[in-house]
């Protein structure tokens, strides 16, 4: 599931090399995300803060995902969790940005049956045969009810990719 879900961009690893210790990485992701489980908060959107993220780090892992702000219809399903570790002088990010939830699953079960039963039940159901329009209509919504969320999620999956690694290195130059 993982592979076919990176093939369609839906789940991007990415790697950054940063000039910063360790200790220091640490001190200023804790200064620029807001420290939170990233479980659901029904008034997230009320809450004042700074920062652009809300996550946790620990001493060798991290995760965070973007803030959810009042009229902001950019806002980034996407998660990003990762590893970090020190060599040389240098820190080696390694991240995995995810736009993929689990619950989609039941969205796309429950659109894929809808569709199913629809084609299934206007073709072998006795009676009336369906318009000519039926199913062209039909594979045109299909279409449009997955596809609008699929590139809703990858372009999301994308912002955020740029936006993690211009974050990361802003944060490590800032004074």
């Amino acid at each position: 599931m993982e592979d076919f879900l990176k093939k369609i961009h839906l789940v991007q690893d990415i790697s950054i090399q940063l000039p910063v210790s360790k200790i220091d990485f640490i001190q200023k992701f804790r200064n620029n995300v807001d420290e939170s489980d990233l479980s659901f908060v029904p008034f997230e959107v009320f809450e004042s803060s700074k920062n652009e993220y809300k996550g946790n780090i620990l001493n060798n892992s991290f995760e965070f995902k973007k803030r959810r702000k009042f009229f902001n219809n950019n806002y980034s399903f996407a998660k990003v969790t990762g590893t970090f570790k020190e060599d040389h002088n240098l820190l080696i990010v390694n991240a995995e940005i995810n736009g993929f939830k689990k619950r989609m699953l039941l969205f796309l079960g429950i659109m894929i049956l809808f569709y199913l039963i629809s084609i299934f039940s206007s073709i072998f159901l006795p009676g009336e045969n369906p318009p000519s329009i039926f199913f062209p209509f039909l594979l045109f919504h299909m279409s449009l009810m997955i596809g609008i969320p699929y590139f809703v999620i990858r372009r999301s999956v994308k912002r955020m990719v740029y936006d993690v690694e211009r974050d990361l290195h802003y944060w490590v130059t800032k004074n």
